[in-house]
């Protein structure tokens, strides 16, 4: 079933909802008492480790989420839960996981045939993004949920930090236009929308009600790799996954990306590699709103080549930045310049087109250029 601005808009609150709340249980979490797993993931170890904070999580998230599921016929998606195929009944008892039994083929046979290809949307889950960040207490982390379309269009987003307590998500206009918002307030002032700074929220009482101290708070923590890129002015800032300075390429990509900075006149080259996809992709949508606000000559981007095996990023990885990019006007698209293939039939993982997110439009056909190169 088709759903209306109204009810996309009731199912946003329930994301957020969802997201802190997993958030306040990872930042009131005894790390005295964590414990750690490994999974049959992907082909780094950020990919394969996992704590039961993460399964804690996601069961928080699917007593909200799951409800409503049946109520509209969604299909949901959620990294733990492609994890989970020798589960107990109860999701908490890790006892009853054996995480390295299954190998990477067992984990992606029943791709073709999840129940998000069938249906019209998607809940698409990641508990907690970054968790190797989270293990070595960093801040690289995030909870994200995204509802996607089955044409692969990421409808709304919901995406928690839970060390500067920040949430960011999207609401729909009612001129039909995404929209978004951090801590409650509008995230991209200067993109066209009738949500002025004076005019509220669509359904802002029962956001206020439902959720009256998250996202009314906003932090001035300055914790979060997001605030970096704000500390030095005629910057490029290249965010990455720790992994990919072990590929071959890394070096190359690296060369290739100061002689561009250069080209365009940044005076600095950051290289960035403690987060997680999420909040990756969520500190170059803050440079690119941050530009657009306050030019500084700053520019960021990250880039996920494509790679021959399973891996490169998860769709519960991208599907919540990737609205939040296009609700911000940032650039969101695989290696070559197309949308992200985020209902992909064939496999969860993003490693046979890779992935792009820059902070404006001519650096992002400048990189997609550059990467044309990289096979």
């Amino acid at each position: 079933m088709l759903l209306t601005t109204e009810q996309l808009n009731q199912l946003s609150l329930l994301a957020i909802q969802a997201a802190e709340q997993a958030g306040d249980y990872i930042r009131q979490f005894d790390r005295a008492l964590l414990t750690t797993h490994f999974k049959a993931a992907g082909s780094s170890q950020s990919a394969q480790v996992v704590t039961d904070v993460d399964f804690a999580c996601q069961d928080i998230i699917l007593t909200i989420l799951q409800p409503i599921c049946e109520q509209y016929d969604l299909a949901l998606l959620s990294e733990e839960q492609v994890n989970e195929k020798k589960l107990s009944e109860d999701s908490t008892d890790l006892e009853a996981i054996n995480l390295k039994s299954a190998n990477q083929e067992s984990r992606e046979e029943n791709t073709n045939i999840h129940p998000r290809l069938t249906k019209d949307y998607f809940w698409c889950i990641d508990p907690l993004d970054g968790t190797l960040p989270f293990i070595e207490g960093g801040n690289g982390y995030a909870v994200s949920i995204a509802l996607v379309a089955a044409s692969g269009e990421p409808i709304l987003a919901a995406v928690h930090q839970p060390t500067s307590n920040t949430t960011y998500h999207t609401m729909i206009d009612t001129l039909g236009m995404t929209q978004g918002y951090k801590n409650k307030q509008p995230f991209n002032k200067s993109s066209p929308s009738d949500l002025s700074p004076n005019k509220p929220l669509p359904s802002e009482s029962l956001l206020n009600q439902s959720l009256p101290s998250k996202l009314t708070e906003s932090s001035t923590s300055d914790i979060s790799s997001i605030n970096t890129i704000n500390k030095v002015n005629n910057s490029f800032t290249f965010y990455s996954d720790r992994s990919f300075q072990f590929s071959k390429h890394y070096p190359v990509l690296i060369k290739q990306l100061t002689i561009l900075a250069n080209e365009l006149g940044y005076e600095k080259v950051i290289v960035k590699e403690q987060a997680g996809a999420v909040m990756n992709a969520m500190s170059v949508i803050e440079c690119a709103v941050m530009e657009k606000q306050n030019p500084q000559h700053n520019a960021a981007c990250y880039i996920k080549l494509p790679k021959p095996q399973l891996g490169g990023g998860s769709l519960w990885d991208f599907s919540a930045t990737a609205c939040l990019a296009n609700a911000t006007n940032t650039w969101v698209s695989d290696i070559h310049g197309n949308p992200l293939d985020l209902n992909r039939h064939d496999s969860n993982y993003m490693n046979h087109q890779g992935v792009l997110y820059a902070s404006e439009q001519k650096l992002a056909q400048r990189l997609i250029t550059m990467c044309r190169a990289f096979k």
